[in-house]
């Protein structure tokens, strides 16, 4: 998958809704009418571009997935499997607190 190293900014302002909702973890819109408001944590500046490495700490970190409110556990947990399997594609190990919001134990650091 390829990734970008370039700095951080949400394409919330740049981008429509349906757009948006693409590039974000999770999306908990039901039924055609979507909103960005229930579009959390995005990791690309455009649908099928690369994902940004900074998106991905981003999300995350302190102010990411487990600062999340209103949103389906269910969700949190399948967002944070996805960033763990992206933190192993750039050759990191993600934060203790993804992976107890994954349901998961962190390995040992080697």
């Amino acid at each position: 998958m390829p990734f970008v190293d370039s700095p951080w900014s949400s394409p919330e302002s740049t981008l429509d809704v349906g757009p948006f909702c693409a590039v974000c973890l999770i999306d908990e819109n039901t039924g055609k009418d979507k909103i960005k408001a229930k579009c959390y944590l995005p990791i690309r500046s455009r649908p099928g571009g690369p994902i940004n490495k900074n998106a991905v700490h981003a999300a995350a970190g302190g102010r990411g997935i487990t600062r999340l409110k209103g949103v389906s556990a269910d969700a949190k947990r399948k967002a944070a499997k996805h960033l763990i399997r992206l933190y192993t594609e750039m050759g990191e190990v993600a934060p203790e607190s993804i992976y107890r919001v994954a349901g998961q134990v962190r390995p040992k650091s080697k």
